[in-house]
């Protein structure tokens, strides 16, 4: 991913690093590859939530009042979970319809961006419902629905920064 954020391409070259282990540790083991891609995917998640809060809080900052960037970060980091297209859309439309605007013309809500993540939300909730039993991902999913998503953060960060 190409960030100018160091803390967000920090994240995701901690992902790409993951990804690319994972596959060579379970080249010939599809039970340990089958963990790997669900703990991956909650990881993605996670990362994903926590850049997004981060972005948010960047932006917050450029405010320079202590308070409001402290209370922006609070109020984020409480109600801001599994980040599907909807919840960024409707976070960005929480600061501005001009930043709801621009993420909706740029990533489609059904196109391959808005899919792929909701495909990892998707999977890490059924891994924390239902358990492993029900899940059919593969290292080669988590990975595409990881790089298919990416275009998600790049906007927020052209849209927060």
């Amino acid at each position: 991913m190409i960030s100018k954020d160091p803390y967000v391409a920090g994240r995701c070259s901690e992902l790409d690093i993951l990804i690319s282990d994972a596959l060579s540790w379970a080249d010939d083991d599809s039970k340990l590859a089958a963990h790997l891609a669900a703990y991956i995917s909650v990881l993605i998640v996670g990362v994903f939530e926590d850049c997004i809060e981060h972005l948010i809080g960047s932006r917050a900052k450029k405010t320079e009042d202590h308070e409001i960037h402290n209370y922006i970060v609070r109020v984020t980091s409480q109600r801001f979970r599994n980040p599907s297209y909807a919840k960024i859309a409707e976070m960005l439309k929480d600061f501005s319809q001009a930043y709801q605007q621009t993420f909706k013309s740029t990533i489609a809500p059904n196109g391959n961006e808005a899919d792929a993540l909701q495909s990892l939300v998707d999977n890490k909730n059924a891994l924390a419902h239902a358990g492993t039993a029900k899940l059919n991902l593969t290292l080669d999913d988590v990975s595409i629905y990881y790089r298919q998503s990416l275009p998600i953060l790049q906007t927020l960060e052209q849209i927060l920064t």
